[in-house]
């Protein structure tokens, strides 16, 4: 452009006598246009991408035995295709990544019945071999570990490709596990020191325990020695015990803690990190439904890491946010009252515009610390992380294995018969003889089609599965795993009990049970499988309707 005015400015002899006072502005307007350009591509204001963490630690709580979450809501929280998808897209990033964790790793529970032993064992079997696939490192083992027998976690421990850790264990049901273990990861020495207290109600295991802060403390001696880095305690045990402990033993930059043992599907709370003294102290969620992720930023090769999160920030907001709905609650209910007390619902309103204020006060963020200092984050285990198709696989796999297995185990398992004068399962064909109404609206629900979200899937002979999509099951006269003839799907007897009586003698409500209690539904729809604020009255609406629970439509007149 500058050589265009130029040329612009010669042409025009007029001009010619100033030629060379425009020439040198335009240089120096160009000059100073490029040098402009150059300054903002390299001035600190451009936007820096985040800094990449010198050290990555993602801990798991006990996964229990959890591959994949089950129930009736989308994107439900678990799977270990999806922790394995996100793993595999952090290691990507040539960040420095160890995975850990603390908790029972493979079975649901601590002790297993005979008939469901082999599943739990295929089960227990594909875990292991994803956590080859994740790379796991290390893990303070549970009580669930052992549900099968020593031997059998030896198993499983060697096809997992990581190492049980637990410095106070010893005994012949612990010789093959280690005290401590260090790894090398980016550079660092990263030392690890299990500690686990596998006891559970009713019953414990036959290991020799030793003290568990002396073990902590001369394992902790132990890594120093070893000159690592950073230094990461795992432990399974109660959480208050395991708190305790760890303030008697400091110096340790992260511990991962998780639950000595697990028993049932039902799903724990997030638990907020916390910093004990100079320790940052993570729990991720039982049953993969969360990873705990801490980052570490190594500065001027310091080892003393600071909160660059804001842990007692965001705690503070918490506590205030609780408030704050708690404060709502109580006013709305107050408002409802009749006739409401003017003075203490103008107390309530006036704290509640106190604690409003208070959170609208707070900082958004935390300045960053001037040296090194670690960031924390809960992520959340969803299908929204993607999947791996190598543990999705994997996981297909053992779906195909337990039905193939179990239709043959189970071929000629029966229902219990029916005792004298009572009640058994007809079917839903049968029930439509006479209500003919209520078949035909059922048949557009979501449950008189239950069954084939299982065989879909290869499920439908899965003990873990079936219970919930059949009617009847194992009731007197109902089904069983693979005898589900006229039962497969949530029928009317699901809520209505068995018919054979009310069809002999079918006067209105007599031998049926017309309004079943809510406690029925709950026996399948509860968390995990349903969000913890799913209700049976929101949900009984949708699946009420003509002849069943609504009128039917008025008849049209024939001409």
């Amino acid at each position: 452009m500058v050589h265009q005015m130029l040329r612009f400015v010669q042409n025009h002899p007029p001009l010619k006598g100033r030629i060379w006072g425009i020439s040198l502005l335009l240089a120096l307007l160009a000059a100073a246009w490029s040098g402009g350009c150059r300054r903002e591509a390299g001035s600190t204001t451009t936007p820096k991408k985040n800094p990449r963490p010198t050290l990555r630690v993602v801990a798991w709580g006990g996964a229990a035995g959890a591959i994949e979450p089950c129930g009736c809501v989308k994107d439900m929280l678990g799977g270990v295709d999806h922790a394995a998808s996100w793993l595999d897209a952090r290691r990507g990033e040539k960040s420095g990544l160890v995975f850990v964790a603390a908790g029972p790793m493979f079975f649901l529970d601590p002790t297993i019945a005979p008939e469901a032993r082999e599943q739990a064992m295929f089960k227990a079997e594909a875990m292991a071999a994803s956590l080859r696939d994740l790379r796991l490192s290390a893990w303070a083992p549970g009580a669930n570990d052992w549900a099968l027998g020593t031997e059998v976690f030896k198993k499983l421990q060697l096809e997992s490709g990581a190492q049980a850790l637990a410095a106070n264990l010893g005994g012949l049901q612990a010789d093959f596990i280690k005290a401590e273990q260090v790894v090398e990861v980016n550079g660092l020495k990263v030392g690890l020191i299990g500690i686990s207290d596998p006891t559970y109600p009713g019953g414990a295991l036959p290991v020799k325990m030793s003290d568990p802060v002396a073990a902590l403390k001369k394992g902790y001696d132990s890594l120093r020695a070893k000159d690592v880095d950073v230094a990461i305690a795992l432990i399974a045990a109660q959480r208050g015990k395991a708190l305790r402990w760890i303030e008697n033993v400091p110096g340790f930059q992260v511990v991962v803690l998780g639950k000595s043992f697990d028993q049932g599907e039902n799903n724990d709370q997030p638990i907020p990190a916390l910093q004990l003294n100079q320790t940052l102290v993570v729990q991720g969620q039982n049953h993969i439904q969360g990873m705990s992720v801490v980052d570490l930023y190594v500065r001027n090769k310091s080892f003393s890491f600071s909160d660059g999160t804001g842990l007692a920030l965001k705690e503070q907001r918490a506590s205030l946010e609780r408030r704050i709905q708690d404060y709502r609650r109580l006013i709305l209910r107050d408002e409802k009252k009749k006739p409401a007390s003017k003075t203490g619902l103008n107390q309530k309103k006036a704290r509640l515009e106190r604690l409003e204020k208070q959170l609208a006060a707070l900082p958004e963020s935390i300045p960053a610390p001037a040296g090194s200092y670690y960031k924390y984050e809960l992520v959340e285990v969803k299908e929204s992380l993607g999947d791996s198709r190598q543990v999705s696989s994997r996981l297909e796999a053992y779906y195909r294995r337990v039905n193939q297995h179990n239709q043959k185990v189970f071929a000629n398992k029966l229902p219990p018969e029916v005792a004298e004068g009572q009640a058994s399962y007809v079917g839903v064909n049968t029930c439509a003889g006479c209500h003919s109404a209520a078949k035909e609206f059922w048949d557009t629900t979501q449950h008189a089609h239950a069954y084939a979200t299982l065989s879909n899937d290869h499920k439908e002979f899965n003990l873990d599965c079936v219970s919930c999509h059949v009617t009847g099951y194992e009731k007197p006269g109902g089904s069983t795993v693979t005898h589900v003839e006229q039962l497969k799907n949530v029928q009317c007897e699901t809520c209505h009990g068995p018919g054979s009586l009310h069809i002999q003698n079918p006067v209105a409500g007599k031998n049926i049970q017309r309004s079943p209690p809510s406690s029925l539904c709950e026996g399948c729809h509860h968390p995990p499988h349903v969000g913890a604020d799913w209700t049976v009255a929101e949900a009984l609406p949708h699946i009420l309707g003509p002849g069943h629970g609504q009128p039917l439509p008025a008849a049209t007149p024939q001409d």
